[in-house]
């Protein structure tokens, strides 16, 4: 062997040797740090319940906690669990530690950006009316977590008047966060739902509106479910773009009333199959007698999609069984199919075969026998 190659041999067992040492301490060290941390949680949470018990708020609280990630996340947890009385205590404890100040310091920030990351999402678990201006300028920043994080703390606190901000916000955004900001609405609860139609009704009146975002906006409403939203949705269910359509019919399933029935019964001969689909769902929502019919008809759909919906909205409309029947005895294999579908799954089928097997049966319930064996 060389002395040359002895030499590099020597040096390559030597870096070995230091980086393992150097990855055993690391383990070592992080090991004590999550250990370390472990303690100072379980500290926090022990101190901050002895102060909810006795209904106390101390007037100073030991200068290391206001900064300590760990006890911002103790005061989010107790927040999200008590009510009342109880959770004011918690934000007059937030206040009067320091916490809220080091957030928002810590949050205009703009380096180290993961520290920075971690106050936007204690200050949104945790602020107050007094931070909601603050909250505010953070929908403007560079980066986007930090805005999905300041809309959700505004969502938080039910700043409704935000509402169209928010929305504004979402029409330049990236396609995940246009999501995450229109569905921060729906924590503001019904009180967001005026503001949000006006927003919609005043940018699709634009000459370039954001279809994207006016649908989101919609699922949005349809999720909080109010009935106030039902013009402005009824309105998109006729409008001349596709993506309003389906998502107006898709809120309508939760939002429509009486005044949605025959607008819905338009969209039925709708050219996009996806509005046909939706507002199939949206009948059978209603339970109104009269869509039994209409609905019945797109068991004949050339889309799987929309007979399947049929099939379902006519197993909650009344009488639309007997149309179910009449398509599992029709000549179409594809409606049959449907049907039969529905049948099994709303137990209609079940029912009639025990009939049969008990010699109680009908002729109806010999028809569905005979087509679940055919």
């Amino acid at each position: 062997m060389t002395p040359l190659l002895e030499t590099l041999l020597g040096i390559t067992a030597a870096v070995t040797v230091g980086l393992t040492t150097a990855l055993v301490l690391f383990k070592i060290v992080h090991r004590e740090y999550l250990r370390w941390r472990g303690v100072r949680s379980a500290h926090y949470v022990a101190a901050i319940g002895e102060m909810v018990s006795r209904r106390m708020v101390p007037e100073r609280t030991p200068p290391g906690w206001a900064g300590d990630p760990a006890f911002h996340d103790a005061l989010a947890e107790y927040r999200l669990l008590l009510t009342g009385s109880e959770r004011q205590l918690i934000d007059d404890l937030a206040a009067r530690s320091g916490v809220l100040a080091f957030l928002v310091h810590r949050s205009r920030r703009r380096f180290p950006i993961g520290s920075r990351l971690r106050a936007v999402v204690s200050l949104a678990d945790l602020a107050t009316s007094r931070q909601r201006h603050h909250l505010r300028l953070l929908m403007q920043d560079r980066h986007a977590h930090v805005r999905v994080n300041a809309v959700r703390g505004l969502a938080r606190m039910g700043d409704f008047e935000s509402a169209g901000a928010i929305l504004d916000q979402a029409v330049d955004a990236e396609p995940w966060e246009a999501a995450r900001l229109s569905d921060s609405l729906v924590a503001m609860g019904v009180e967001v739902v005026a503001p949000t139609c006006q927003w919609i009704e005043s940018r699709v009146a634009e000459p370039e509106p954001p279809t994207r975002v006016i649908a989101l906006a919609c699922r949005a409403l349809g999720v909080i479910g109010d009935p106030t939203a039902e013009a402005t949705l009824i309105r998109l269910l006729s409008s001349s773009e596709p993506t309003w359509r389906v998502a107006a019919a898709s809120a309508l399933e939760t939002v429509g009333g009486t005044a949605s029935v025959e607008p819905l019964l338009d969209a039925l001969d709708d050219r996009e199959s996806r509005v046909r689909a939706r507002a199939t769902v949206a009948l059978g929502a209603s339970a109104e007698p009269r869509a039994a019919r209409p609905v019945a008809g797109l068991l004949y759909d050339p889309v799987w999609w929309v007979r399947q919906n049929a099939a379902r909205a006519l197993g909650d409309i009344p009488g639309g069984t007997d149309h179910l029947l009449a398509a599992v005895a029709g000549p179409d294999p594809y409606a049959a199919d449907a049907a039969l579908h529905q049948l099994t799954l709303s137990g209609v089928l079940r029912e009639a075969m025990e009939r049969v097997r008990s010699g109680r049966g009908s002729d109806r319930d010999h028809l569905l026998a005979s087509a679940l064996t055919a």
